[in-house]
């Protein structure tokens, strides 16, 4: 499951570079080519989404969230959900405990834009939140995330898709989910992650003693765009171990 705002283009790199899998990478209602959810696009139904989507498709051995889709997968767990787990870059801050002039940012622009939405898509806009989120200092990784948020990082089905998916990034945390994860739990974490940051998840890690914690590096949030081989790797030996 991607991340807030994103859809399945942004994991492709991870999945092209495991090469013993079957994968499955969908949309998340109301982004892509997923239809709505009926109501809220809150954690709870989104989590009810994804069990219903695991029933139908027939099970998976592994189920995989980047950003918010760990929040997702999370929820998913709290209603049942028993599968293998990866959490990429789990959300485990909520918007008001990071804080900072980036997140006032947010919050006074997606408040903006529930009353002008063409402000949501603005390219001006887009450019800047991927600036802030790519931390590599390769050209090619940097142009590589810039185009990909510039194509495909406002493709939501309508205004009221992204401001009730912003609510629920900004006050959710995987922590609120900690007693319904299960045991086989991987969480991967960006070195220098100012969305996910890394004492945080070192913190869920010792609350889930059974969890594996695994740090990528110098790099920030967007390890499916600047690290998908390694990323790949460590879910193939999990998923084989």
């Amino acid at each position: 499951m991607h991340g807030f705002r994103g859809n399945h283009h942004g994991l492709l790199p991870i999945a092209g570079a495991m090469e013993r899998a079957e994968i499955w990478v969908p949309d998340l209602p109301g982004y892509g080519k997923s239809e709505e959810l009926q109501g809220n696009h809150n954690l709870d139904n989104y989590g009810s989404w994804l069990n219903d989507f695991i029933d139908q498709a027939g099970g998976f051995d592994l189920v995989l969230g980047h950003s918010f889709g760990t929040l997702v997968a999370s929820a998913a767990h709290a209603q049942g959900l028993r599968a293998k787990t990866v959490l990429l870059n789990p959300i485990t801050s909520r918007a008001s405990e990071i804080g900072g002039v980036g997140q006032q940012i947010a919050s006074r622009y997606y408040a903006l834009g529930r009353a002008q939405p063409a402000l949501l898509a603005a390219a001006p806009v887009v450019r800047g939140m991927s600036t802030l989120l790519t931390r590599s200092y390769r050209p090619s990784i940097r142009s590589f995330a810039h185009a990909q948020h510039a194509k495909h990082f406002s493709c939501y089905r309508s205004p009221r898709v992204v401001l009730e998916g912003f609510e629920a990034a900004s006050t959710g945390s995987v922590f609120d989910y900690a007693d319904s994860l299960g045991e086989k739990l991987l969480l991967i974490a960006g070195e220098r992650d100012i969305v996910a940051p890394l004492a945080k998840t070192v913190e869920l890690s010792r609350k889930l003693p059974n969890s594996q914690l695994q740090v990528i590096p110098r790099v920030g949030h967007l390890t499916h765009y600047e690290t998908p081989g390694q990323v790949a790797q460590l879910v193939e030996r999990f998923l084989e171990d």
